[in-house]
């Protein structure tokens, strides 16, 4: 017996009966999932199927049709040849994929999704779904939370300089049309912050840094991205990026060009420009990195194609 199975019109398998058993024991299985053997006339549910049994044993008079009648999971198109079903594209286009088709390991196979952890492989979901754009205002409130953490993580520094005797000196600077101090003036102005506010700012704003970093390398989200329900990943793996990308390319190399006055500027307004100039919404520094947005999800992964949100 072949046991083919489909989550959100994507279909895996074939997989023997001992095989389907094994994946149920191991709860990979979702009610809703659809499953289809020889014996059956259309896709069911797997809970419609199973009927709260725990262990899978069908009918012998199920297996009356042969394998080329086997339905496609694909609701939209229930005509659908299929070999022309996505799943079987999908393997067409991914020779290496073609042994999730045909398992004959003991192993208990895993659905939706390889095992293989290679180029930095984490799967966030173990699965084949189409990922959908990150929305741009998504990303503009993501970039906004994550600059007024950093904010408020300098507020008691912002605090003691407009209470310090420095602060009138500096609207005097700021009104002749200065737009920096000299190393002077940081000097005297530093020089009326009590040090341990100093000290509390610093460990402050170096520890919200770390934290973004740490969960932009395990998770591709800062605190911003998951406040807004989004994530950064590889385009070409869809897998999270590699640090030199992720980090230097995508963020420590366009914040030192930011900084760059007035060169700066014109950069923050051609990346955030460059979004929709293409269809997978790539900022210029997503280009530089390789890298796009996506709503996260972490039930799914490896897309076959893109469906942007509207």
């Amino acid at each position: 017996m072949q046991i083919y199975l489909a989550r959100n019109n994507i279909q895996a398998g074939p997989y023997t009966l001992e095989q389907f058993n094994q994946i149920l024991a191991t709860d990979q299985l979702l009610p809703t999932d659809l499953m289809w053997h020889d014996g059956m006339t259309t896709w069911q549910s797997v809970a419609t199927t199973l009927q709260g049994q725990t262990h899978y044993t069908p009918l012998d008079n199920e297996e009356s049709h042969i394998i080329n009648n086997r339905p496609t999971a694909n609701e939209a198109n229930p005509n659908k040849k299929p070999q022309d079903s996505v799943w079987d594209k999908y393997n067409a286009n991914n020779p290496h994929k073609n042994h999730e088709k045909t398992q004959t390991s003991k192993q208990t196979p895993r659905l939706f999704g390889k095992s293989d952890r290679s180029n930095r492989g984490m799967d966030i979901a173990h699965g084949n779904k189409q990922l959908v754009l990150a929305s741009v205002g998504s990303r503009i409130l993501a970039k906004l939370i994550d600059v007024g953490v950093l904010i408020l993580a300098a507020l008691p520094l912002t605090i003691a300089i407009i209470n310090s005797p420095m602060f009138e000196k500096l609207k005097k600077i700021a009104e002749s049309g200065a737009t920096q101090l000299t190393s002077a003036q940081q000097s005297e102005l530093l020089a009326t912050v009590p040090h341990h506010i100093l000290v509390l700012t610093n460990v402050l704003v170096w520890g919200i840094l770390f934290l973004q970093m740490l969960l932009l390398t395990k998770r591709g989200q800062t605190l911003g991205k998951i406040a807004m329900g989004i994530r950064v990943l590889d385009l070409k793996s869809n897998a999270m990026p590699s640090f030199l990308n992720l980090i230097v390319l995508r963020g420590i190399f366009p914040l030192v060009v930011y900084l760059m006055s007035p060169v700066g500027f014109v950069f923050l307004l051609v990346d955030f420009i460059a979004i929709f100039m293409n269809n997978n919404r790539q900022s210029l520094h997503d280009k530089l990195a390789k890298t796009y947005v996506v709503v996260a999800d972490d039930t799914q992964t490896n897309p076959l194609k893109l469906n942007p949100s509207k």
